[in-house]
């Protein structure tokens, strides 16, 4: 078998975030990935220290999918910022599991050895923590444990999401090489595909143009293994399902702020349609999988969208104090009624507070941006380094035949600059190669060295490779001019975005605490928040004259970007008001709910509810429209928490 893969990823230890990127880090740490107990139950347990948690409802294996989410990221965003107090509040699971190893080398609560149905799955989303601790320590022992652990069990992993433990099994084989990895690996993924031949993360379903409807956190979860497995298999037809599946994501659920729909199940492209925030981390997680297997610049610029719009948009941003379980592009009011999505309506799932619905969102929150820091370096099949992701950071590691010690600086404003700066600090002169990314959406881009053209094609949508030996302190620059861009959406909807950023309305927000809310704490607690500006525009630009019309204004990128008031690029945008386009206040609404696993339940529900409206009718906005023409201030999809990224058009 001929494994295929382009990159690989940096050791954890390597990376050093710097900017507004650590910035982000520290947030979490002083907000929720920090106090995760702030979000109640069963974050205020002991986790996978604790052999049997009481589960409060649901299955039993329940609490400790939501306790691993948590694990994972605070111990990721611990060793990237090098703090001992998160390593050792979220290590202390880890240490439990690996210290109470049963005779055969199972690993975790002995219950879950022996339940059914879903009781393997915990195991794939915990075992990434210590996939993580392992790379930031060095410790191969972890690997040694986790080997042993799939070696010795007889579960067929073929259930459901409880194959996605192929993803540690190949982890462990790639650090330990032991073939019978591979061979479980195999058998598992097989396992899968001829007991569930009806899921759409079936192999022939993937590679078939048949719409998902799967759960979203399923479809990228179990999605990705086919790239896995082609990775370290050599199977080019399993890589290619899923690029299928990815490129039928983009086609049929692709929301403006780089993820695809999801309230519970993979919707639509309606300016209404949502997505939870534990998507946000699923599918960027898979995505790094793609980019590694197959070195395509478009997998990162995927990344990148998902995580400076998307990511930040669910969350409280002034102090990742609160998060949203749903998300959308458009929406306009956030409290506890606002839900306009069908999956429970009219509930607090779309506000902000430190649980807004059920657990995995909370937990998977805290994964986030530490996977993108540890995913923004790797390293090509020549041993050269690649710049995968962008954002200010450092990697300290060794390049060449005598394995030489550098570091390389990226001081850069991106995703808010136009021009990245990569410095190689060496004791001496060192050759090796050095890979950059030309973003898909850049035209006109140049690479520098030292200030003068280094003379290589920089072309849309691809990387390149620049290979020379590197004097102490030679700057590689690269220069990525963003230009307007005009999205259509159905609705006769329209967007703005530039570089890989998208733009919403800057709509001023009226924060009231929730003191209904039992989930929160005096320092972390639950928000009704409210528009205190207008927002009812459509957009009166013409898309050939973006440049004339639109005003962009830039400033100095501060220690924290991602606010309104904070905001470095804003864009002046010509727009008229609508009459009549108000939001929805209703006394009752139409809410889906489960009864099983894949059945729902309609109930009419009474309250109080206020709800984003949909957009105007394009058949009858014009006669809708204010005389006047007006300036708005648009910002970053990420600093906003009311929004309209998908305006009314206009335009004649």
């Amino acid at each position: 078998m001929n494994p295929i893969r382009a990159f690989r990823e940096e050791p954890l230890s390597a990376i050093h975030p710097e900017g507004w990127l650590r910035r982000y880090l520290e947030l979490q740490r002083h907000g929720l990935t920090g106090h995760m107990e702030a979000a109640g139950y069963p974050f205020d347990t002991d986790g996978w220290a604790d052999p049997a948690i009481r589960a409060r409802s649901g299955d039993a294996w329940w609490p400790y999918e939501q306790t691993g989410y948590w694990v994972d990221g605070a111990l990721r965003c611990g060793h990237l910022l090098r703090d001992p107090g998160l390593i050792e509040k979220a290590g202390r699971q880890v240490e439990f599991v690996l210290n109470h190893a049963q005779r055969d080398g199972y690993l975790g609560p002995a219950f879950l050895k022996r339940g059914e149905h879903w009781c393997r799955w915990p195991h794939a989303v915990f075992f990434r923590a210590l996939a993580a601790h392992a790379s930031a320590t060095g410790d191969r022992g972890i690997a040694d444990a986790v080997a042993r652990h799939y070696l010795r069990d007889k579960d067929p992993y073929t259930l459901h999401r409880n194959v996605v433990n192929v993803e540690s099994m190949l982890w462990a084989y790639e650090q330990t090489g032991q073939a019978a990895l591979l061979e479980r690996a195999l058998a598992a993924y097989e396992g899968y595909n001829r007991r569930q031949p009806d899921h759409d993360t079936a192999v022939p379903n993937m590679l078939s143009d048949r719409v998902g409807t799967e759960h979203g956190v399923t479809y990228n979860e179990i999605g990705k293994l086919g790239a896995i497995v082609g990775m370290h298999s050599g199977h080019r037809r399993l890589l290619d399902a899923t690029e299928n599946a990815y490129h039928k994501l983009d086609r049929d659920q692709m929301l403006i702020d780089g993820l695809h729909s999801c309230t519970e199940r993979l919707r639509g492209r309606d300016p209404l349609d949502s997505h939870e925030t534990c998507d946000v981390a699923d599918y960027t997680w898979s995505l790094g999988y793609l980019l590694m297997a197959t070195g395509r610049a478009a997998y990162a610029d995927k990344i990148e969208r998902a995580c400076f719009n998307a990511a930040p948009g669910a969350v409280r941003t002034h102090d990742f104090g609160a998060l949203q379980y749903f998300s959308c592009p458009n929406q306009i009011v956030a409290d506890k009624s606002s839900n306009h999505n069908a999956f429970f309506r009219g509930d607090k799932w779309m506000s902000y507070r430190p649980n807004p619905g059920t657990e995995c969102c909370p937990g998977e929150v805290n994964r986030i941006l530490p996977n993108y820091a540890a995913r923004m370096w790797m390293r090509d099949g020549r041993g050269g380094i690649v710049a995968a992701l962008y954002g200010p950071s450092r990697l300290t590691t060794t390049v060449g035949p005598h394995r030489q010690a550098v570091t390389l600086v990226e001081e850069t404003a991106y995703p808010f600059g136009e021009r990245i700066d990569f410095q190689v600090r060496t004791s001496q002169s060192v050759k090796f190669p050095f890979t950059v990314r030309i973003p898909g959406w850049c035209t006109g881009a140049r690479l520098l060295l030292n200030g003068a053209p280094l003379g290589r094609a920089a072309k849309a949508g691809r990387f390149v490779t620049i290979e020379r030996e590197f004097a102490p302190n030679d700057r590689i620059t690269v220069e990525l001019p963003m230009t307007l861009a005009l999205s259509r959406w159905a609705h006769g909807g329209v967007g703005i975005e530039r570089g890989p950023l998208v733009f919403a309305l800057r709509i001023e927000e009226d924060w009231q605490i929730d003191r209904t809310e039992k989930r929160a704490t005096r320092q972390f607690p639950a928000w009704n928040l409210y528009p205190a500006s207008d927002w009812n525009y459509a957009l009166d630009i013409v898309e050939g004259r973006l440049a004339e019309d639109v005003a962009v204004v830039e400033r100095p990128v501060a220690s924290w970007p991602w606010t309104i008031d904070a905001a470095p690029v804003e864009l002046r945008v010509p727009a008229r008001k609508v009459a009549g386009w108000k939001m929805i206040h209703t006394s009752s609404v139409l809410k889906e709910a489960p009864t099983t696993w894949t059945a729902m339940r309609y109930t009419r529900v009474r309250g109080d509810f206020r709800l984003t409206p949909q957009l105007p009718n394009p058949d009858t906005l014009r006669r809708r429209l204010g005389a006047r023409t007006e300036t708005v201030r648009l910002v970053p999809y990420g600093c906003t928490h009311l929004r309209l990224a998908i305006f009314p058009d206009a335009a004649p």
